[in-house]
């Protein structure tokens, strides 16, 4: 895909995020990143195999955090797991389906959700447990039971890429694509565990969020005005600018962040936290980015049976057919300053690219569709009760409140 990037934005915007996350100061001050919540006590192989089953769960809506302490307890309980040598010889994508069931009450404290009980990880958990197992078993016939052997001789991202890409080659992981290796190579370079080397930034929703909305990613040829499908998409995203994600699009990214960072002298562990942590505290916290559930007039709702089902079976944060989503309009918050929250603590106050951000664009139809929404031109605070608020200096989203 030939996809346009600001370039001279992008070297100032990564540079305003580079200095305070070095220096550990404003926004990331104090934080914990999810893969340093949950450290064995291990020796490095395992500790390496420990990360790579890790990283097989970082893909579509699921939740770092959630599924990490499902994982940690699976480890907790059963460390044989995470021994491919085990796995291949005793082990089935059957009793391992099992062994996640059996963890599941002592995680979700007796309440499962999903389908099959299992949380977070009820979505697809067939296909994650055949895939643990076909993994520890090519881990084990074509990797001597150790990841770390993946990155031998290695000197560049590509190379160990092309190692593990199963699409290419028969010693490759399944479900292993670009976005997830590159956060796993992240990983284990954090750790020494691997040599250092240039690598892209791993291209997931909040990446995608930051360099859309602050017009680093040009996407006036691809975006549309949305039309939503009848009982599939929310009518709320009728004529929005969208793109429908693909592999080839966010592969298209990541290879020109590499070769950007590389460039520039900029560093893949430092950029794609400092991007990451800015979305998930900031970005997600910015009103016109939280989405609501709105109740549908009769003329709107699905008119077969087929189709609520589907609205029903295909949404996961506005699962009824009877419910859509809602945003908070750009002009609607120009025209009437008393829809601000009260009590708003503005996270765009508190970000160190704000003057660069230009759109908002909510979370909730990329986890629910698949499809990047800019719902519309991103409105500067604007307190209804204290003209002139001065903002604290620091600032706690949610989610870090809740580590």
């Amino acid at each position: 895909m030939k996809l346009k990037f600001d370039e001279e934005r992008a070297l100032a915007i990564f540079k305003a995020l580079e200095k305070p996350y070095k220096e550990r100061t404003g926004i990331y001050s104090d934080f914990t990143l999810p893969q340093d919540r949950f450290v064995p006590e291990v020796g490095k192989r395992e500790y390496a195999n420990w990360l790579f089953f890790l990283s097989l769960f970082e893909r579509g809506g699921i939740v770092s955090g959630d599924t990490m302490k499902f994982l940690w307890q699976l480890h907790q309980d059963l460390p044989e797991l995470y021994d491919p040598k085990i796995v291949a010889t005793y082990w089935t994508p059957h009793k391992i389906e099992g062994a996640f069931m059996a963890v599941a009450p002592k995680i979700l404290n007796g309440n499962g959700t999903g389908e099959v009980g299992a949380g977070s990880l009820s979505y697809k958990l067939k296909e994650h447990t055949a895939s643990w197992h076909r993994n520890a078993v090519t881990l084990h016939k074509h990797w001597g039971d150790d990841i770390r052997n993946v990155f031998w001789g290695v000197t560049e991202f590509e190379e160990s890429f092309r190692r593990v890409d199963y699409h290419n080659n028969p010693a490759g992981f399944s479900g292993v694509r670009r976005k997830i290796f590159s956060l796993f190579v992240i990983w284990l370079q954090e750790k020494n565990l691997i040599p250092l080397f240039p690598g892209p930034i791993p291209i997931d929703f909040h990446a995608m969020r930051v360099l859309w909305e602050t017009e680093i990613l040009q996407l006036n040829d691809f975006a549309r005005p949305f039309e939503p499908k009848e009982g599939k998409h929310s009518p709320a995203l009728a004529g929005k600018m969208a793109i429908r994600v693909s592999e080839k699009f966010m592969d298209t990214i990541a290879k020109w962040s590499q070769k950007f960072l590389l460039k520039h002298g900029m560093n893949h562990l430092v950029i794609n936290p400092a991007l990451w942590l800015l979305s998930r505290d900031l970005c997600a916290e910015q009103f016109q980015n939280i989405t609501f559930a709105q109740k549908l007039e009769s003329s709107q709702m699905p008119d077969s049976e087929e189709s609520k089902q589907k609205a029903g079976s295909r949404t996961r944060r506005f699962r009824k057919a009877k419910e859509a989503m809602r945003f908070t309009e750009a002009e609607d918050l120009r025209q009437n300053h008393a829809l601000w929250s009260v009590g708003y603590k503005d996270p765009c106050g508190h970000c160190p690219i704000e003057k660069w951000c230009n759109w908002s664009i909510p979370a909730a139809p990329y986890y629910t569709w698949g499809i990047l929404v800019r719902s519309g031109p991103r409105v500067p605070y604007h307190s209804p009760l204290i003209p002139g608020m001065v903002f604290p200096s620091s600032y706690q989203s949610r989610k870090r409140s809740r580590k």
